[in-house]
This record gives structure tokens, C-alpha cells and sequence, in this order.
């Protein structure tokens, strides 16, 4: 998908169920679907910040082609994220994607258009209704925790033909994303470590050039 995508590749693989997830009978429509979403939107809303560690995997037909570790600090449009492969700063109103391999830094506009603003939880919840279609899937006992699954649905031509969201019923938190792609490729974000409300710098958001005298410049402005 995008450079971002692919490297990180969201946030939150696969977890998957050790066990067999517990389905409950209580059947949702979609109007139930928007109302765990909005629930979910205000409960991020409360938080002055959000500081996420995750798990990705990546795979294709059952194959699994990347795994790594990562951690992103949001507050508000502003977010920071951090792999082995990959920096993404963004201060609201600029975005840098740093490669410490390549030693280059691309610079761009920041725009809520943008498919990588679905790296902030934040934003990708706020704004689902403008971009997807939503459908409860189910609800399901795992390990002791209550989830509900919806899928979103691109409303837009995309190469995504799907996103799954995994919450938690009672916390009203993000468990899992998994993007799906049209050809086939699956990028699934786990959530291992969730805090909020941690005093964040404005200064962290922003990549600071002069730490990296020898990275190239690129900028898309």
C-alpha cells in the first residue's frame, strides 16, 4: 500500500485467537455499529494524549512476510511514530517520514485526506463515516475480554477493500486493526501496551534536522 503502510505497514498481527473466540448471541446492525464507533470517538476524545506499543505482521495467502515491533504518541493531529525500518513526525501541519537506512527525510504537507493519517487512531475513528462504510460484525468472548468486531468499507476506490477493527466492549479501546488489500496482502496491528494522558512536548512531533546533518532533505512541499 502506501510507503507507511508498508513498512509499519497500522497499528496495530495477528494476536491471533489461541482460543476459539465465544460468539454472543446478541445480533447488531449497523446502527449499533455507528454507536460503539461513536462511543469509541469520545472516549479517545477525553484523552489529552495517547502513547500506543504494537505488534504488525504482514501476510499473504497465509504466508507471513514482515514482523516488528513499533510504538506512536498521539496528541490531537499531531503524532509520532517509530520502527526499526521507519519515523514518521507530524506536528498537525507538517510530516516528515524518516528512513534511518536510507539516511533521506521526506517532507510533506500534512492533509486528513491523507490514507496515513489512519496511523492516528484518533483520526481514522473521528473521520470513518466520510471515508467508510461501516458493518458490525459480532461480538465475541476472548480470553475473558468482551470484543466487537466491525469491518469499515471504503466508500472511494481504494486498495484497501477493508479495515477490521477489534475493541474492547468495557475499556472502549482498540485491540486490533487489520488492513486487507485487494491483492491479497494483510497488515495486522496489535495493541500490547495502551497509556493515556502522559504529558507530551509539542517538540516531539517534530523532526529536528539539525540532530541529522548528514540525512537528505526531501522536500515535497
Amino acid at each position: 500500500m502506501r510507503n507507511i503502510f508498508f513498512t509499519i505497514s497500522c497499528f496495530l498481527t495477528v494476536l491471533a485467537y489461541a482460543q476459539q473466540a465465544s460468539p454472543v448471541t446478541k445480533k447488531f446492525n449497523d446502527t449499533e455499529a455507528n454507536k460503539i464507533l461513536n462511543e469509541l470517538e469520545a472516549k479517545l476524545n477525553s484523552y489529552t494524549s495517547i502513547s500506543i506499543d504494537f505488534a504488525f505482521q504482514s501476510e499473504k495467502e497465509e504466508k507471513i512476510t514482515d514482523e516488528m515491533q513499533g510504538s506512536i504518541k498521539v496528541k490531537g493531529s499531531k503524532y509520532v511514530l517509530f520502527t526499526k525500518m521507519q519515523q514518521v513526525y507530524c506536528d498537525g501541519i507538517t510530516v516528515w517520514n524518516y528512513l534511518p537506512e536510507q539516511k533521506e527525510v521526506t517532507v510533506s504537507h500534512y492533509s486528513e485526506e491523507d490514507d496515513a493519517q489512519m496511523i492516528n487512531p484518533l483520526s481514522l475513528v473521528k473521520n470513518y463515516a466520510q471515508h467508510y462504510k461501516s458493518n458490525f460484525i459480532k461480538e465475541a468472548f476472548n480470553k475473558g475480554v468482551i470484543e466487537q468486531i466491525i469491518d469499515l468499507k471504503p466508500l472511494k476506490a481504494s486498495s484497501l477493500y477493508k479495515v477490521r477493527l477489534v475493541i474492547d466492549k468495557n475499556k472502549k479501546q482498540i485491540i486490533r486493526i487489520i488492513l486487507y488489500e485487494k491483492d491479497g496482502m494483510q497488515y495486522t496491528y496489535v495493541v500490547t501496551k495502551f497509556q493515556s494522558n502522559q504529558a507530551l512536548d509539542d517538540k516531539h512531533f517534530v523532526f529536528d534536522t539539525a540532530k541529522y546533518p548528514d540525512v537528505e532533505v526531501i522536500d515535497m512541499r
